[in-house]
């Protein structure tokens, strides 16, 4: 099997499946976060057996992999001053906050595919260039 790794900041929230024998559990996100994290973790959300049935499990979730973004120290670079509040104002808020935002810039938290999309729109939209809004992306299984 491939080396699929969950991000660490994705685990804690993460329904995890340590059902025994499921034939999907090669391709489900949910037992491959209970690989890498079942015995660091002492409680949290799981699959109960009654969601395996013989067609497929209520609790399946496909492991695909994600490309991630890791920091955007440069992010304003290009940006001129008169833009440069509302801009960062609506980035924010893309984030989902100051906290995560800070994070996310200095490479703490990864950046969603959704979110880089969102921010690579805002500047669009502003008439910036948007090849080197990231330091550099990661590949993980989410």
């Amino acid at each position: 099997m491939e080396n699929k790794k969950i991000p660490a900041g994705l685990s804690g929230n993460l329904t995890v499946c340590f059902l025994e024998g499921c034939p999907w559990a090669a391709k489900c996100v949910r037992h491959l976060a209970y690989e890498q994290f079942g015995n660091d973790r002492h409680y949290g959300s799981a699959v109960h057996p009654s969601s395996l049935r013989e067609d497929g499990c209520d609790m399946f979730s496909e492991a695909r992999l994600k490309r991630f973004a890791k920091g955007a120290t440069h992010l304003y670079d290009e940006v001129r001053m008169k833009h440069y509040a509302s801009i960062r104002h609506q980035v924010i808020r893309i984030l989902h906050g100051r906290d995560t935002y800070y994070r996310c810039l200095n490479g703490k938290r990864l950046i969603t595919e959704s979110e880089q999309q969102q921010v690579r729109n805002l500047f669009v939209s502003y008439g910036y260039p948007v090849s080197n809004l990231f330091d550099e992306y990661v590949e993980q299984y989410g």
